[in-house]
């Protein structure tokens, strides 16, 4: 039956072809050649962003002003047998990179202490780049472990500088636009609300006292890029994710990254308020094996010589209780209080002793 159905099928075609042999067989690209195209041209560029492109303003108010940081850096590479053999150091160059905000015309640069290290490292060769091509050399005026903040200098003239805003007045909701290198995709924009404010984090040895957090998608190479309001001011310096959930990322609120780039800029290191003394907080633990007093506060743990605390008369075992009228329930809010005082000032602290209450007033030290 196959065979018949071929057989028609084939004399058809044959009958099609004598009896109308003006059919002509020409391949399908022959089609295309004598086509006159789609008659279809792209859109005139706009000429300016649309209202609603909120996020695209504010980012394009700073986007000039984020740099690109390059790290080269020399590190001495050893083996477990190089101390048993005398084997001479070996030495390789180590590579990283991360963002940075330019904050003066002049070439001031904010970014993360953990992005370019402390000053004076040797073997480190710092590459900046701005989003116009340009490359620079850069070097470290001052950085800051505690806060994680560092001051870079580029020699330049009439740099680009972002405007710079507040967390003052910031609620959570507020939109925002993070510009940084996050993998080496260099200048990439993301957008997000801001979803708390005052975060305590802590990383190791470093606690980041109050960040702002936000779902603006950062990673890795992010750090030290800004974090931008709607108003196209940034306000805050990129510096953390949480590496085991997604939209979660912390920024250091513009004011803390600006006063530390001040003193940075000023004495090369940042000046702190200290009274020097070591506390925890008080509990049940501590009553009942060191016989403290059972009162709410902070546990006096060890005190430093010559500091304020010394001087005041403090005892391993005391409890502080207030510091300038603030309560100290915490090891936290004794820490928040000890740096809200300013260096040289007189201030009351409270206490309690074994032998009762006890006040005295000390002035603020600076921290060595």
């Amino acid at each position: 039956m196959k065979r018949l159905a071929l057989l028609v099928v084939g004399l058809v075609a044959v009958f099609l072809v004598v009896a109308n042999p003006r059919i002509e067989w020409r391949p399908l690209s022959s089609l295309a050649q004598q086509s006159d195209g789609l008659r279809l041209q792209p859109a005139q560029p706009a000429k300016e962003l649309a209202p609603y492109e909120i996020y695209a303003r504010a980012a394009q108010a700073v986007y000039r002003s984020v740099v690109n940081i390059d790290l080269t850096q020399r590190v001495q590479v050893r083996g477990i047998f190089d101390d048993i053999f005398d084997i001479a150091p070996r030495y390789r160059e180590a590579q990283s990179h991360g963002s940075g905000v330019i904050i003066t015309r002049d070439g001031y640069i904010l970014t993360n202490e953990h992005v370019v290290g402390s000053v004076g490292e040797e073997g480190r060769r710092i590459t900046v780049s701005l989003t116009d091509g340009r490359r620079m050399p850069g070097i470290v005026v001052g950085a800051d472990h505690q806060t994680d903040v560092a001051l870079v200098k580029v020699e330049g003239r009439d740099l680009p500088a972002a405007p710079v805003g507040t967390v003052r007045g910031m609620v959570p909701g507020q939109m925002v636009v993070a510009i940084g290198n996050p993998l080496d995709l260099r200048f990439t924009v993301t957008n997000g609300v801001v979803s708390a404010l005052n975060r305590p984090i802590q990383v190791e040895d470093r606690l980041y006292s109050d960040l702002i957090q936000h779902d603006a998608l950062i990673n890795p190479g992010n750090s030290g890029g800004p974090l931008v309001n709607m108003s196209g001011q940034v306000v805050g310096i990129n510096t953390l994710i949480r590496p085991d959930a997604q939209g979660i990322g912390f920024a250091i609120p513009i004011d803390t990254a600006l006063s530390v780039a001040n003193d940075l800029k000023r004495f090369g290191k940042v000046k702190r308020p200290w009274l020097g003394v070591v506390v925890a907080t008080n509990s049940p633990y501590f009553v009942r094996r060191y016989g403290v007093p059972e009162v709410e506060g902070v546990v006096v743990l060890r005190i430093y010589r010559g500091s304020p605390a010394a001087e005041a008369g403090f005892e391993p075992g005391d409890v502080i209780t207030k510091i300038a009228g603030r309560p100290t329930r915490t090891e936290d809010e004794f820490k928040s209080a000890e740096r809200s005082l300013k260096i040289g000032e007189r201030i009351e602290i409270e206490w309690h002793t074994v032998d009762g209450p006890a006040k005295r007033k000390v002035t603020v030290g600076e921290a060595p």
